[in-house]
C-alpha cells in the first residue's frame, strides 16, 4: 500500500499529531484540496496567537505581574 495523504497519531493522554503529505494533495478533489489549505492557514493562525500569549506571559514575568510572578524564598525555622 503506498503513502498515506493524512496520518492521525494519538495514544490515550497523549496529544494528536496530524500529518499531511504536501505531495501528496494534488490527488485529493479540488473542494478538498481547497479545505485543507484553509485548515492550515487556521492551525498557523492558532500557533501564532499561542506563541502571541507565552510572550505575553513572558513580559509580565519580566516586569514582576500577574499570575507568573516569581515568589521568593521563605525561610523557616524548625527546632
Amino acid at each position: 500500500m503506498g503513502e498515506k495523504i493524512l496520518e492521525v497519531e494519538h495514544e490515550p493522554g497523549e496529544e494528536y499529531v496530524i500529518r499531511f503529505r504536501p505531495h501528496r494533495l494534488g490527488l485529493l478533489p479540488e473542494e478538498a484540496r481547497g479545505h485543507v489549505y484553509k485548515a492550515r492557514k487556521e492551525m498557523l493562525l492558532a500557533l501564532r496567537s499561542l506563541i502571541d500569549r507565552a510572550i505575553e506571559h513572558v513580559e509580565a514575568r519580566e516586569k514582576g505581574e500577574g499570575k507568573g510572578k516569581k515568589k521568593g524564598r521563605t525561610k523557616i525555622e524548625i527546632e
